[in-house]
């Protein structure tokens, strides 16, 4: 039975390629089926959410530092190189459309001198200890969870990749806190294996 998700996607996968054809577009082409990841087509509240907070977060900050988009893309750049971070990926953040990594909420974070947690989750859910969590304490949390979760279900570590999602190879970096994650396969992992996503990502719920 095909997902009705996925096959959505993949409808409209096909629909902006044939676009794109219409109009001699081979760049586009390329483009399109290039950004299609079938995670990104299913639906995904847990990454819709961190996407959504992210977005506002930026945004709250830019209006703080009363910058315009150029200007606030110029400050993020200063932490990153154009293949890290560009123009289209702020555009394609603030729409909710990026699949970000981990790595990319870093340099928000350190750019802006806040917390990956506060561009992750509400800061009214946040205790003060949470925001001091780094990068890589965030990537032991999400793979103590995993482990622990097989752990408690006495599977086999391909069990669980299967039960996500994942390779073997990608459930082995996450398991060794190796992974660059996106908040697609982060969201995945929290709604298939019913860990809540701050507790995944900060090792336990918060108490607010």
């Amino acid at each position: 039975m095909v997902n009705g998700s996925s096959f959505h996607g993949r409808r409209s996968l096909y629909f902006n390629c044939f676009l794109a054809a219409v109009k001699g577009d081979l760049y586009g082409i390329w483009t399109v089926w290039e950004k299609y990841d079938p995670r990104t087509a299913l639906e995904n509240p847990e990454r819709d959410a961190m996407q959504a907070q992210i977005a506002a977060k930026l945004e709250e900050e830019r209006q703080r530092r009363k910058l315009t988009n150029r200007d606030f893309v110029a400050l993020i750049k200063r932490f990153a190189s154009e293949k890290e971070f560009s123009y289209r990926t702020y555009f394609l953040t603030m729409r909710q459309e990026q699949n970000l990594t981990l790595a990319t909420v870093a340099l928000f974070a350190r750019a802006l001198e806040i917390s990956v947690a506060e561009l992750l989750l509400p800061a009214a859910r946040l205790e003060p200890w949470m925001k001091r969590l780094d990068l890589q304490q965030i990537k032991d949390n999400i793979a103590r969870s995993v482990d622990g979760y097989r752990k408690r279900k006495n599977l086999m570590k391909k069990d669980v990749a299967d039960l996500i999602g994942i390779s073997v190879v990608t459930y082995y970096k996450i398991e060794q806190a190796q992974q660059n994650l996106t908040l697609a396969i982060i969201g995945l992992i929290a709604s298939r294996l019913g860990i809540p996503t701050a507790a995944l990502l900060l090792g336990r719920v918060p108490k607010r």
